[in-house]
């Protein structure tokens, strides 16, 4: 299994390959993202306050892009919508690229992946008032009824798209699924779990909901995503591995993983992995 380091030197051995066709950047553009609508805390979420949603869009997402473009003065505008159609839009070249996405074969098709910058933990869910899944290693996940969310990618979990019910919109939907006993269980990123608690969007303790590791499964790669349309494709993605692999052989963003309160995440250059 590939781990994050060997997927960061494999990148830093991309950004030495030359890319004489590629169309540069145009001098003060604003470089268009798009994101999960539904929010992917603490990543990238709405700001609150006093337990409102404003308009602000903050995380450690969005400051770490911040901080790549910045060093090429560039800057960029970020919109969340319903994350299927921030695909599709992507892939046609009406944004530039995508902030938080898993690869899969299908998306290494339709966009240019950046090197990973940060890597989310893979665990189910159970319903606590039920008898406990036995899920011993990622082959048994496919012994069970799951539940997903639409359009999300369950490749790093083991799964194919057939082997999961991804009909629900949002983690909210596929927990109450959940509970109504329409699946035994519920595979999902635990830091993104967590900053749905952390915001009040939906919190699992309270819904008698626990995980659980899944036995044998190295945590899941996170990368940014770009439309293979953009006239200047091929140097913004050289822009974002450039200044993935700066950040990364530095403080690997620390700073940002405790203010965001990411648990658990060691982030300098090498694998992010659980500790």
């Amino acid at each position: 299994m590939k781990t994050l380091t060997t997927l960061l030197a494999a990148g830093l051995l991309a950004l030495l390959a030359p890319v004489a066709w590629a169309a540069p950047i145009p001098s003060g553009k604003v470089i268009t993202v798009c994101d999960d609508g539904e929010e992917w805390p603490p990543y990238t979420y709405y700001k609150r306050s006093l337990g409102i949603k404003t308009d602000e869009l903050v995380g450690y997402a969005v400051e770490y892009l911040q901080r790549v473009l910045a060093r090429k003065n560039l800057r960029f505008s970020l919109e969340l919508i319903p994350w299927k159609r921030c695909m599709a839009m992507v892939d046609s070249g009406q944004y530039d690229m995508l902030l938080n996405a898993s690869n899969n074969e299908e998306r290494d098709r339709t966009f240019l992946v950046s090197m990973p910058y940060y890597a989310l933990t893979l665990v189910y869910f159970y319903d606590t008032a039920k008898p406990k899944p036995d899920i011993r290693s990622p082959a048994d996940l496919k012994t069970r009824q799951l539940c997903g969310v639409r359009s999300y990618n369950y490749a790093p979990f083991g799964l194919a798209a057939n082997e999961i019910d991804t009909e629900s919109l949002n983690q909210a939907q596929a927990f109450l699924k959940l509970k109504k006993g329409r699946c035994e269980a519920v595979p999902e990123r635990l830091e993104i779990a967590i900053g749905y608690k952390i915001l009040g969007v939906v919190d699992f303790d309270k819904l008698d909901i626990a995980y659980e590791a899944v036995p044998g499964l190295s945590p899941s790669p996170f990368s940014m995503m770009v439309s293979r349309h953009t006239p200047y494709a091929e140097e913004l993605l050289a822009v974002l591995n450039e200044g993935i692999a700066e950040i990364s052989a530095k403080d690997g963003a620390k700073d940002l993983a405790a203010k965001y309160s990411i648990p658990g995440v060691q982030l300098p250059s090498g694998a992010l992995s659980p500790q």
